[in-house]
């Protein structure tokens, strides 16, 4: 493999392309010791202005300044500085409308939720001003989550808040050192800023570190004092086994391409849309030679790690979108870490017997891959109309106050359901919002589960009982299987309707007729149905003896089960 770097890097070197640019300008004149921000944006050829504006063709500090922005890559600007032509204009589109910078998906689902909107999908109700502030909901959305995308402005709040924001910066700064300079600019984006955000609601930046969120309590003590493995906002969390992607060395970018985090150029009204990746895009590889004008050599070119020739085959997705890092070479399919270049090999699922069982086509490889998932049961905001809180949208102290709590946080096997693209997937509550408004002290409950990917793979997958004989996993909510009058239901771990927390478990969210208890996320979203549910328990008894997915009555068990009823010599024919 060393001998393919070697040649792949005499084939083709990044290069510095210098047609389009600018001519030096005169803010060097004062600016002399300024270093060049990346290789790739170097001083002595763009100069300053092209990037931040003002007056180039002056030596007067106060004339030259004028107009300048502080942060090129700020949204609000930066189809006049990063997105002009010749530059990047199409990135900067696509930021515009990707789900990063709208937010619209937790707008939508807010508000369809909460029951101030009829619609599943909205791309156009956006995070930043897509609405006013006149209910719950909107006030809600507009105080607590309005500080979470890349269109803010950066450093407008204190603290976590404030740290979010900025356009292309949001992920692509490095900050200057305290002894001055300036910032630099990079493309290899660690898990640190991909945690800046993703370490609240579904957690996927902390869950594939291996770091699960505790109840709050600051244990086990160290030296007296709360535990030193803390989370902002003044969290704490413990350490449990990672992904196995993270162990191997992988950043968020060695799986998710420009098109996921950057958007596609469309707007969408839900995360999973604009994500192209899959886990069988690498462990089912098929690889094509992209268009000349494909983002992929962009992102080839200003990373020095992926030393690609021009005519390379990369592979493919599902969605047509390409991956700079996945050669495929002697047969074998491999990955390049974009951060240090180091060559991981991907094994392949196309002809392994248990990725292909018969009746497991519609199983995500996340139903039996992912090993736990945060389960959050019970969200408990509270709305005081005597506190003032900060407008995040507007950024004005407003009448209203919003505070959140939780309970029964559970980290463990996931329940399952039926997601809008008919794949079975890991669910989570997202989320179970028990309200208190004090203007009248009325309560409100709103129940929600949610299919999502919880990033935490495993290789190793659990028995085959332990779906197809687990209520909880199925829907049902915790506790032991039964049948009553031939219904299937659970016999449940503790009286739900006793504990004030409404007629069923917080867990349970289908009952053994298919009927849905709590609301789906996505229109298409669904538990399973009566049949799906007899049908996996009904496995469950076959499971006593033939347990193993390379056992024959496996390989077509609508046979299997015709045998069974009609051949009564079988052994389990006899057992009383």
């Amino acid at each position: 493999m060393a001998v393919l770097v070697v040649i792949l890097t005499v084939l083709y070197r990044p290069t510095t392309s210098t047609e389009t640019a600018p001519k030096p300008d005169q803010c060097l004149t004062c600016h002399q010791d300024l270093d060049d921000m990346d290789t790739n944006h170097p001083m002595k050829t763009f100069g300053c202005a092209s990037c931040h504006l003002g007056n180039p063709n002056t030596a007067d500090k106060e004339n030259a300044h004028a107009g300048m922005v502080r942060n090129p890559s700020d949204l609000h600007w930066a189809a006049q500085t990063c997105g002009k032509a010749k530059c990047h204009p199409n990135l900067v589109q696509s930021v515009h409308t990707s789900i990063m910078t709208t937010n619209s998906g937790l707008v939508a689902s807010t508000l369809l939720q909460w029951q101030e909107s009829a619609l599943w999908d909205d791309s156009l109700k956006q995070i930043d001003g897509g609405f006013p502030d006149t209910s719950l909901a909107t006030s809600h959305l507009r105080k607590l989550c309005a500080g979470c995308h890349v269109n803010k402005r950066e450093h407008d709040f204190p603290g976590e808040f404030g740290q979010r924001g900025g356009g292309c910066n949001d992920c692509h700064l490095i900050p200057a050192k305290k002894d001055g300079g300036h910032p630099r600019f990079t493309v290899n984006i660690g898990i640190s800023t991909c945690e800046k955000c993703h370490n609240r609601s579904n957690r996927t930046a902390l869950n594939y570190q291996g770091k699960f969120e505790s109840e709050g309590y600051g244990t086990p003590f160290e030296g007296g004092n709360t535990s030193s493995d803390t989370l902002s906002g003044g969290r704490f969390f413990y350490h449990i086994p990672s992904d196995v992607h993270f162990t191997a060395g992988m950043v968020c970018i060695d799986c998710h391409s420009t098109e996921d985090v950057m958007g596609d150029g469309r707007l969408h009204a839900h995360l999973e849309t604009q994500v192209h990746i899959r886990c069988s895009d690498c462990h089912e590889a098929r690889f094509a030679k992209p268009d000349s004008a494909s983002r992929v050599f962009k992102v080839v070119r200003v990373n020095e790690h992926l030393p690609m020739p021009a005519d390379s085959l990369f592979l493919i997705t599902q969605t047509g979108t390409f991956l700079p890092n996945v050669v495929k070479e002697k047969g074998a399919v491999r990955l390049i870490r974009k951060m240090d270049g180091k060559i991981l090999t991907i094994p392949q699922t196309q002809n392994k017997a248990e990725c292909n069982l018969p009746g497991h086509e519609r199983l995500a490889c996340q139903t039996c891959h992912t090993a736990y998932t945060p389960q959050c049961y019970g969200c408990h905001d509270t709305y005081d109309p005597n506190r003032t809180q900060m407008d995040k949208v507007s950024h004005q102290e407003t009448a209203g106050h919003w505070s959140e709590g939780r309970s029964y946080l559970r980290f463990e096997n996931p329940p399952l359901l039926v997601d809008q693209f008919n794949r079975v997937m890991p669910a989570a509550p997202g989320c179970q919002v028990f309200l208190t408004d004090l203007r009248d002290s009325s309560q409100t409950y709103w129940p929600t589960m949610a299919a999502f990917d919880p990033h935490i793979t495993r290789t190793k997958v659990p028995d085959c009982v332990s779906c197809h004989s687990n209520p909880k996993r199925l829907g049902l909510g915790a506790g032991n299987p039964e049948w009553n009058n031939e219904v299937l239901k659970a016999d449940p771990v503790y009286d739900a309707a006793t504990s004030g927390l409404g007629k069923n478990s917080l867990e349970q969210f289908v009952n053994g007729t298919g009927k849905e208890l709590q609301r789906m996320s996505r229109r298409k979203e669904r538990p399973f149905n009566q049949k799906e549910l007899e049908g996996i328990v009904g496995l469950s008894l076959c499971l006593t003896c033939h347990d193993s997915y390379r056992d024959p009555i496996y390989r077509d068990f609508s046979h299997s089960l015709t045998r069974y009823k009609n051949d009564a010599s079988l052994p389990c024919r006899k057992i009383p």
